[in-house]
C-alpha cells in the first residue's frame, strides 16, 4: 500500500445514508428488546453496550482514522477482525445461550429479515457508485436470498405451517456462507488488495465513513451472531425432540 493513497468520502446520497443508518438503529434497538425480554436491568445493560459500540465506531469513522491506510495494520482490517470476534463472542457466549434458550425460533429468524431491504439499499448505493457492485446481488453477494428466505420462514412459522428442520438448517447454513463470501469480497475490494482494480467505484471504502460504518459494525455483527444463536436453538430443539422420542 502506497503511503500517499488517499481515501475520499463517497458522494452523499440521502437514500443510501438514511437507509443504512435507519436499518442499523432499528435493528440494534430490536436486538436489545429481544435480549432484555422485559427485564429492566438487561435492557439498561444492552442499551449502554449498544450505544458505546455504535458511538465508538461512528466516532472512528468521523475522525477519519478509519480511512488511514498509511498505518500498519490499516484500521479497516482491525475493524473487520473486531467485528467477527464480537459476533462469535456474542453467539458462543452464555449470552448467546440465554437468547437461544429464551427466545423462539421464529423470533430469531425474524431478526434476519432486515437483510432483504438492506440489499436493496446497497444495490441503490452501487448504482450511485458509492460502493463496489461486487458487493451487491448484481455482483457476487447473494445475501438477498437469505433475507427473502427469512421473510418466508417467518411468515410460515407464524402461520403455524410445519417447516422441515432440514429446510431451516439449509437456510441457516446458506446465510453463514453468504456472510463468509461478503467478508472475502470486502477484503479483496479493499484498498489493501484492490483485486478489481484501482477505480474508486471498485474499492470498498464507503464503509469507512459514517453512517456506512454501521453496516459491518452493527448489521454484520447482528447477522453473524444471529446465525450462531439460531444454530444453538436448532440444536436445542433437536435434543428436545430426541429426548421426547426416547421416553
Amino acid at each position: 500500500m502506497q503511503e500517499n493513497f488517499v481515501v475520499t468520502p463517497p458522494e452523499f446520497d440521502a437514500l443510501a445514508a438514511s437507509g443504512i443508518g435507519l436499518i442499523s438503529v432499528v435493528m440494534a434497538a430490536l436486538c436489545v428488546i429481544v435480549y432484555a425480554k422485559g427485564d429492566t436491568g438487561r435492557a439498561l445493560k444492552g442499551t449502554i453496550a449498544t450505544i458505546v459500540w455504535m458511538g465508538l465506531t461512528a466516532a472512528a469513522a468521523k475522525s477519519g482514522i478509519m480511512a488511514r491506510f498509511d498505518l500498519t495494520p490499516p484500521p479497516m482490517m482491525i475493524l473487520l477482525l473486531c467485528i467477527f470476534a464480537l459476533a462469535f463472542v456474542i453467539g458462543l457466549s452464555p449470552l448467546g445461550r440465554t437468547i437461544a434458550k429464551e427466545r423462539s425460533l421464529v423470533t430469531l429468524i425474524g431478526l434476519q429479515m432486515f437483510r432483504f431491504p438492506l440489499e436493496l439499499v446497497m444495490h441503490h448505493a452501487a448504482n450511485r457508485s458509492i460502493m463496489p457492485p461486487q458487493l451487491t446481488y448484481t455482483g457476487y453477494n447473494f445475501d438477498i436470498v437469505t433475507g427473502i428466505g427469512a421473510i418466508i420462514l417467518f411468515i410460515a412459522l407464524k402461520a403455524k405451517i410445519r417447516i422441515p428442520n432440514a429446510m431451516i438448517w439449509a437456510w441457516n447454513i446458506y446465510g453463514f456462507y453468504c456472510l463468509l463470501a461478503i467478508a472475502i469480497i470486502a477484503v479483496t475490494t479493499s484498498p489493501v488488495i484492490r483485486a478489481f482494480g484501482d477505480d474508486p467505484a471498485n474499492l470498498n471504502t464507503w464503509v469507512l465513513f459514517f453512517p456506512y460504518i454501521w453496516l459491518p459494525a452493527v448489521l454484520v455483527v447482528i447477522a453473524l451472531a444471529g446465525h450462531i444463536i439460531i444454530t444453538r436453538k436448532l440444536r436445542e430443539l433437536r435434543d428436545l425432540n430426541e429426548a421426547q422420542i426416547g421416553r
